[in-house]
């Protein structure tokens, strides 16, 4: 289930833009009270002292916690004061500590099985919050010049870690923010921002490794975000996510940046060490839960990885000029078919000489950047609730079934060879058909294949691909392809019939 963190109180929730409003448009007590039940509408347990002053308010002795079943442990986020100071123009300032402290604890399910606790100090600096609106329909603006995440502590039983063992450090500058929250049968919020720059440092040494520890260091620059949701005013504690989806949740957001880099260093007396650094120049990343499905969309420009290990003599090096990745699917059961999709992009993909010369060291294959692409979209009926636990543990045969499938872009074009295609195919659903769980195909496949011939010859030349393999794929193409209108081309036209033929163009297959 998806829940903001206590983080997010502090990143997330008290975004405001200030307004020109009427006097006392907006009052102290009430941000407070919207604050206080939208998070323990969250689930989140809160304990304070209120203390009135005039038209101020001020909470004192304030704590944040929220249980987590699944380490059988707590979240929790204490502050000293939190203060809402009426402004002249009917705005509401929120004066926040410059350190807020966030404590975990739980039990280590996945390693040791120990108690765990985890402290983590938020802090920020030249910041400021302004709540304006009303009571329905508040706007907030946040700014801060610098904040940083850092650990303060890491316990496992009854070792305590030291900055030696681990280290947590994120850190970030000229954070600006505006998110409008409005609240009716739910609560709505739209959210956009910048971060000028953000950086981040991990840290951790294997306790149950001698000499075994691991590091990752990046930075972002020019971070832009965006989101809009609307959820229940009210949510369970053990709630799954099919239930909130079913409740109305809905929420999508947009992170982009204008470069980025990383580095991650590895250090395995038993399999070798490893490092690997990362440069690109910006990428952008989509996401989407809600009733009509999943989306994940992930793009980066100018991508460069370059990785350096004890097994391999040299480094070695590869680049994209654009790669990207995308997913769309549904998540929640019905009797009408829904939209899936499918895409894959490798743009310009290069090699550094290195990794040419494992395999052709003769240098006899074509070392142009290559490109693949891939398009896919569909509709299918889900026959059960994937966010839904209990309901994925009982199943036991397939989760879906696939009504239609296109193939909108297919291209491969790499070391001299271009495979194309594109196509539609409908399933009848037919039990025992063609394919299992969905039956017959109807339609047709188109297919073109460029220097496939040549690319043969020369991985026979440098010993990929022995004589009789290739003999045999050259058999399979001229089965399933005819020659094109120009020299080492093919085209193949796969079709499938309503009466369960396939046919590779015009001859019967089966």
């Amino acid at each position: 289930m998806s829940r903001f963190t206590p983080l997010a109180v502090g990143l997330a929730l008290p975004f405001s833009l200030a307004t020109q409003a009427a006097w006392a448009d907006l009052t102290p007590q009430d941000v407070w009270g919207d604050w206080r039940n939208y998070l323990e509408g969250m689930g989140y347990e809160i304990t304070a002292t209120e203390t009135v002053s005039g038209d101020d308010l001020t909470v004192s002795d304030l704590r944040f916690s929220f249980s987590m079943p699944e380490t059988d442990g707590v979240m929790s986020l204490s502050l000293e004061t939190l203060g809402f100071v009426q402004n002249r123009d009917g705005s509401v300032a929120i004066v926040m500590p410059d350190d807020m402290p966030m404590t975990m604890t739980g039990t280590d399910e996945a390693g040791s099985g120990e108690p765990f606790t985890l402290t983590l100090n938020f802090s920020q600096t030249g910041h400021a919050i302004t709540a304006s609106g009303d009571p329905d329909a508040m706007t907030y603006l946040y700014t801060a010049e610098q904040f940083a995440m850092d650990m303060t502590q890491m316990q496992v039983g009854d070792k305590e870690m030291s900055g030696t063992d681990a280290r947590i450090n994120v850190t970030g500058t000229n954070l600006n923010s505006t998110t409008t929250m409005t609240v009716g049968e739910m609560r709505s919020y739209d959210q956009s921002g910048s971060i000028s720059a953000v950086a981040f440092d991990v840290f951790v040494n294997d306790p149950e490794g001698e000499n075994a520890q691991g590091a990752i260091k990046g930075a972002m620059n020019g971070l832009t975000f965006t989101g809009q949701g609307e959820m229940p005013r009210e949510m369970a504690k053990d709630a799954d996510m099919a239930t909130l989806l079913s409740s109305g949740f809905d929420m999508a957001g947009t992170l982009g940046y204008a470069s980025g880099s990383s580095e991650f260093d590895i250090k395995d007396p038993e399999n070798g060490n490893y490092v690997m650094t990362t440069t690109s120049q910006g990428g952008d990343f989509g996401f989407k839960m809600g009733p009509d499905g999943l989306l994940y969309d992930v793009a980066q420009r100018d991508l460069n990885v370059n990785v350096t290990a004890e097994m391999m003599p040299l480094p070695f090096e590869i680049k994209m000029a654009e790669s990207g990745f995308k997913l769309a699917m549904p998540v929640s059961k019905s009797d009408e078919e829904q939209d899936f999709s499918f895409g894959l992009k490798m743009a310009d993909f290069t090699m550094s000489d290195f990794i040419w010369s494992m395999f052709d060291p003769s240098a006899q294959l074509p070392r142009d950047p290559a490109t693949v692409v891939l398009d896919l979209t569909g509709k299918a009926k889900l026959l059960v609730d994937w966010m839904n636990p209990e309901a994925t543990a009982a199943l036991t045969g397939a989760p879906g079934e696939v009504k239609q499938v296109s193939l909108g872009t297919l291209l491969v074009d790499a070391a001299g060879a271009k495979l194309e295609g594109a196509g539609d195919v409908t399933f009848d659903g037919a039990a025992g058909g063609l394919v299992p769980g969905a039956g017959n195909p109807v339609g047709d496949v188109n297919l073109a294949l460029s220097g496939g011939n040549a690319l043969l010859d020369k991985l026979v030349a440098i010993g990929l691909l022995p004589q009789d393999q290739a003999m045999g794929a050259r058999m399979m193409m001229g089965l399933f392809a005819v020659p094109g209108d120009a020299p080492d081309t093919l085209k193949s036209k796969i079709e499938f019939t309503p009466d369960g033929q396939v046919l590779a163009n015009g001859q019967r297959l089966r």
